[in-house]
């Protein structure tokens, strides 16, 4: 056989390789099955099929075994190649970049077509877009229907801040594999770059039924969605999926503690922060669970180890102040309002917060004077008239409440219901 139809032979066998999707067995085997099916998996293309859904489930570790043993059976340039493109993509599931370009250079003898394509990969972990790109299209000219070059192509033009160019290879790459969710997910993203979130929700929904088991489109959907029920309900599924994924218990830990769940979304949060105790995002989103649920002094555990990574963290210092505030500390809560204001200078939470806080701790002036500013630096957002009324009701002003209560109902996004059940009380 000559040299180039050896090649036109091995782009072939890729393309069936590269995509064989992830296992069906995968989506309600626990993972000692998945683990059995690993250590079963002698032969190459068993043996991939088995590490997808292993990293699938999060057994990284389990896949790279999988791997390796197949190595000991795997016969001709093809399988070999194949173990290797799937060994550097567990070694990027794993954050080694390093070895995973280095089985990309073991791949250069065995088909030019993976090698491309796998190098494509490596250097888009690292956000090397214009390394990635001609990777990319070197892959594509040797196989022209490569959906994962496509993909690689479209998350490389992503990089280069080429968002028409990506939009389209993204699309592109739907229509060659309709059933396939990583081109809509990326598309989405792109899309969220753009502020386009109803499209991204959109998008990521038709991911979701193309390959409902797909963990990381449910936890982009449901990092994307309001903290609702759906959004729940889409990250519980990828945890059920990913029992390991702390990405997606740190977001349900936030919905659940939006849809009242507070005990719940303490453990889930705290299961994540014990799985990545340098998320400082997640620390503040357990403190804030923690002062929903009337525990200050763990809210202030949580506020102070975020702190203690970042030390600016605006959300954070807001869980110390309300925190400070529920002990009844409201000298040491107005100063740490005042601050996380100065970190929060885009947000009206701290004001408003700060002004419901001064309420309760009967700092009528103080209040009133967080509330004068909130109106002033955000005079859109409905929290802060109705909060400015709230301190005039205490402060028995009844005109001024009305006043603050009328012009809070004109605002976009208002609770009406609930303000208009306050206009009623002052009659």
């Amino acid at each position: 056989m000559s040299r180039l139809a050896k090649l036109q032979k091995a782009s072939l066998v890729a393309a069936l390789v590269v995509s064989y999707p992830l296992g069906a067995l995968a989506a309600d085997a626990s993972l000692d099955e998945l683990r059995a099916r690993g250590r079963a998996a002698t032969e190459p293309d068993q043996a991939i099929a088995a590490a997808k859904d292993l990293r699938r489930a999060g057994l990284v570790g389990d896949a790279l075994t999988t791997l390796q043993r197949a190595f000991a059976k795997a016969r001709g340039d093809m399988p070999v190649a194949s173990l290797r493109l799937e060994l550097a993509r567990t070694y990027l599931d794993q954050r080694q970049p390093k070895k995973a370009v280095h089985e990309c250079a073991q791949i250069h003898k065995l088909s030019p077509f993976l090698e491309h394509l796998c190098n494509a990969e490596a250097q888009l972990y690292t956000r090397r877009g214009s390394v990635a790109l001609p990777e990319a299209e070197e892959a594509l000219a040797l196989q022209p229907d490569s959906y994962e070059a496509v993909v690689a192509k479209g998350r490389a033009q992503s990089q280069l801040g080429k968002p028409g160019d990506a939009d389209a290879s993204f699309r592109k790459a739907m229509t060659m594999a309709p059933s396939r969710p990583e081109a809509r997910r990326y598309l989405a993203e792109l899309l969220l770059a753009s502020n386009e979130t109803a499209a991204a929700i959109a998008t990521l929904r038709e991911a979701k039924n193309v390959a409902p088991d797909d963990p990381e489109t449910l936890v982009l959907l449901g990092e994307t969605l309001p903290e609702n029920a759906e959004a729940r309900d889409v990250l519980e599924r990828a945890i059920t999926i990913r029992p390991s994924f702390a990405r997606a218990k740190a977001r349900l830990g936030r919905v659940l503690t939006v849809l009242g769940d507070y005990e719940r979304a303490q453990k889930v949060l705290s299961e994540a922060v014990a799985a990545e105790p340098r998320q400082a995002d997640w620390h503040a989103m357990l403190g804030d669970a923690y002062v929903a649920n009337k525990k200050p002094d763990q809210a202030l555990k949580s506020a102070q180890t975020t702190l203690g990574i970042v030390g600016n963290h605006g959300p954070a210092k807001l869980v110390e102040a309300r925190a400070l505030a529920q002990k009844g500390e409201i000298d040491l809560a107005i100063s740490a309002f005042e601050a996380a204001y100065g970190f929060l200078r885009q947000d009206p939470r701290a004001l408003v917060a700060a002004a419901r806080a001064c309420i309760d701790g009967g700092r009528l002036t103080t209040a009133k004077a967080f509330a004068d500013r909130a109106t002033e630096d955000f005079p859109k957002v409905a929290e802060s008239w109705e909060v400015l009324g709230d301190v005039a009701v205490v402060s028995k002003d009844k005109a001024g409440a009305k006043k603050a209560y009328d012009r809070a109902l004109q605002t976009e996004g208002a609770a009406k219901d609930r303000i208009r059940g306050k206009l009623a009380a002052l009659k």
